[in-house]
């Protein structure tokens, strides 16, 4: 038995806000569901010219099985056109909370106006440390990207777990080398479907001039962790505990994001 698409007569309906339009039909001669929509996606326009609704893109092809080897088929077309290679932003820049022991600068302490700690935050009796919790600048991007179909295979996506986890080496998304972290990847495809994958960032910026108390003119990438070794000393005869030593530590991995995610 060979395939055929068969559109029924007068089942075609529309609306005007959105523009939209829905194609109704069968198809018959395939048993497997999946070989089926291949075929009626293969005997269907992806794009339809109307005159008064302008051009209605292809959105889905909905199967419904009805017998053997006989599937009720519904086509939505509508506006929006969904093209390979086209994406979608989401975007949070609500900020990040994170641990300081050691302030950028040292306003004032009361009743006298000593420096003694060099801008270590709540210092105790006993010298140690305890910081506090502040918030920063943070942005974390969603990027949606649909790709081909046939590109998001079991390789690749086995590719976009290594790279997880991993900050950009080369320029990409126009951030510099070092300020992106890849934090994962979801998404899905099908057999008959372009494949549409969600890819999370978070991006913190590169920096050449940081300043940790009196200690200035660090220079950390935007993912490198720093920390301060504090020390004690003695000022106007009194204990205190002052930043010594600011360290920056790599953490994370870099991996090029063109070549492991595939766009750029």
């Amino acid at each position: 038995m060979g395939f055929r698409w068969v559109e029924k007569p007068q089942s075609r309906s529309s609306t005007v806000n959105p523009p939209t339009m829905t194609l109704r039909g069968q198809a018959v001669g395939e048993f497997d569901e999946h070989l089926a929509r291949i075929s009626v996606r293969s005997a269907t326009a992806g794009a339809i010219l109307t005159p008064d609704l302008g051009t209605l893109w292809r959105q889905d092809i909905r199967l419904t099985a009805t017998g053997y080897c006989l599937y009720d088929v519904e086509i939505p077309y509508s506006a929006v056109k969904r093209e390979t290679g086209s994406y979608t932003w989401n975007f949070d820049t609500s900020g990040a909370s994170v641990h300081i022991t050691t302030s950028k600068q040292h306003i004032a302490s009361y009743p006298t106006n000593g420096n003694v700690h060099k801008g270590s935050i709540n210092v105790r009796p006993d010298g140690e440390v305890e910081g506090t919790e502040v918030i920063i600048p943070a942005l974390k991007l969603v990027v949606q990207y649909r790709h081909p179909h046939g590109v998001v295979t079991l390789p690749y996506i086995k590719q976009l777990a290594r790279a997880t986890g991993r900050t950009n080496a080369d320029a990409f998304l126009t951030f510099d080398p070092g300020e992106l972290l890849l934090l994962g990847a979801t998404g899905s495809d099908g057999t008959e479907a372009d494949a549409e994958v969600s890819f999370q960032f978070a991006a913190s910026e590169n920096a050449s001039d940081l300043n940790f108390g009196e200690i200035t003119g660090i220079v950390k990438q935007g993912h490198h962790y720093a920390w301060v070794e504090h020390k004690a000393e003695t000022s106007d005869g009194k204990p205190a505990t002052q930043p010594a030593i600011v360290h920056v530590e790599r953490v994370y991995d870099e991996i090029s994001f063109a070549s492991a995610l595939g766009w750029s």
